[in-house]
């Protein structure tokens, strides 16, 4: 029976329609997800930055420039672990409706995300060398920008949610010490998006 039911849904899978609509959203608990991986990886910068100047941790010998490579690769880590949340939260919910997650607008739609995002990394690998002090704010600033730009079904909370990240960083950019609270509160701002948004 159970197998049945297995085959039942790969023959369902393999006739799926194509739909025109743009399959990838931020909503739900793929939001939820963000925010977490977010969370993670601000606790796990903050924990490198910390145990780098901690006289007893091995992590102290270590040079500054590594350990600015270990938090941009978290930060690396963070976006490519979202980007796969929204994927496959998008394409379990287009298969449920029995489309295809993939067409001509959602390649177009995941096509202008990768030309957006990857170019953030780069400058953002480039900025620490101006200080420390413009990572954050650069970086919040991007992501706000990013998701107002990405923001295709014109909800007025993603707009909200894009706005956040673009406040903290002007505290960030006047209270540089702000960062890690300012990091923490982008985070919980996608779990409440997640919680708010669901369609």
């Amino acid at each position: 029976m159970y197998l049945g039911f297995i085959h039942n849904q790969m023959t369902k899978n393999k006739n799926l329609q194509e739909s025109s609509i743009q399959n990838f959203f931020l909503k739900g608990f793929n939001s939820i997800q963000i925010g977490l991986y977010i969370l993670i990886g601000t606790y796990l910068i903050n924990t490198s930055l910390q145990n780098f100047i901690a006289e007893e941790n091995p992590m102290g010998m270590m040079s500054i420039q590594i350990i600015e490579y270990i938090c941009l690769f978290v930060v690396f880590l963070v976006f490519v672990f979202s980007t796969l949340a929204v994927f496959f939260s998008s394409r379990r919910r287009a298969r449920k409706e029995s489309f295809k997650v993939w067409n001509k607008t959602s390649k177009q739609h995941f096509l202008n995300f990768l030309m957006l995002a990857l170019p953030g990394i780069f400058f953002l690998i480039k900025i620490k060398s101006l200080g420390i002090i413009y990572i954050t704010p650069f970086f919040l600033i991007y992501v706000g920008f990013l998701l107002a730009i990405l923001n295709s079904k014109r909800k007025k909370e993603h707009y909200l949610l894009a706005i956040i990240p673009i406040l903290l960083a002007i505290i960030v950019y006047i209270i540089p010490t702000y960062w890690y609270s300012s990091l923490l509160i982008m985070g919980g701002s996608f779990f409440v998006y997640g919680m708010m948004v669901r369609k």
